[in-house]
């Protein structure tokens, strides 16, 4: 993310040539719905009713909380994507893509600096307990690629380490095999707003299954017109202790963000 974000002049000809989408259309969102969607394929990305501030927390790999700026319609004027990309690209290479997506279509310019901030740091919820029915450790032991396209994993006692290595959101869950605690980290981040960092010390392969009722500011971050889950049930910091056997301890820590100077709102094609 540095070298993206300011690069080095021995670098300006090789961010010169960062790769671009093949196709892509960036069409403004009028609808007024809540919620956004936005889906990473190995041959491309679609978007609904995304803001200019998603598409930099997707491009940057960061978070909304991450991302400052006084641009007045960052988060209020929406878009829809369609893209794909020269030729099969994995979540890592979309990133790329979308970063000159961002610099072409919306003019972005930014800057980094570290803020001290409100975190999380994620912890053991009781010493020498390395987790709970939900987090079971995986067979083989070792992770796949850390971003992988989002969907549920396939069930079977089958599937090799190399392909699966992912943490998924859901409304009211998240779920994965084969996945790194970092993983479930950031997948957490998103949704509370703040950097929660990994101390648990668990290091291995982990088949996940959390299931929460969302508050009001999570639901937010379902997909355009769809309601939150209206199923009693207990609140994320109460679940990840019972059915993981983790805890979130807040407290303040720096944390690197993005400062957006100047963007301009690109035309419909």
């Amino acid at each position: 993310m540095i070298g993206a974000l300011n690069p080095p002049r021995s670098q300006a000809q090789s961010a010169a040539a960062r790769p671009e989408f093949e196709v892509a259309s960036l069409k403004p969102n009028s609808s007024g719905l809540p919620g956004f969607s936005i889906r990473a394929l190995p041959g491309g990305l679609t978007a609904r009713n995304i803001s200019l501030k998603r598409l930099v927390a997707m491009g940057y790999s960061v978070t909304d909380y991450q991302i400052f700026g006084a641009v007045a319609w960052l988060e209020s004027a929406r878009f829809d994507l369609e893209a794909k990309s020269p030729g099969p690209a994995q979540l890592p290479e979309l990133r790329v893509i979308v970063q000159s997506m961002l610099d072409d279509s919306f003019k972005l310019k930014t800057h980094r600096e570290t803020r001290e901030l409100p975190i999380y740091s994620l912890l053991l919820a009781k010493s020498g307990v390395k987790g709970g029915p939900g987090l079971v450790e995986s067979p083989g032991g070792n992770c796949g690629p850390v971003d992988t396209p989002a969907g549920p994993a396939p069930k079977g006692p089958h599937l090799p380490a190399a392909v699966w290595g992912t943490v998924n959101p859901a409304p009211g869950r998240i779920f994965g095999q084969h996945g790194r605690m970092s993983q479930l980290a950031d997948r957490l981040a998103t949704l509370l707003g703040r950097t929660v960092l990994d101390k648990t010390g668990l290091d291995g392969a982990y088949d996940i299954d959390l299931t929460f009722t969302p508050d009001a500011e999570m639901a937010q971050q379902l997909p355009p017109g769809q309601p939150a889950p209206d199923v009693p049930g207990p609140s994320l910091f109460t679940a990840i202790q019972e059915q993981l056997g983790v805890k979130l301890q807040p407290g303040k820590g720096p944390v690197g963000v993005i400062v957006i100077d100047s963007a301009e709102k690109p035309a419909g094609n």
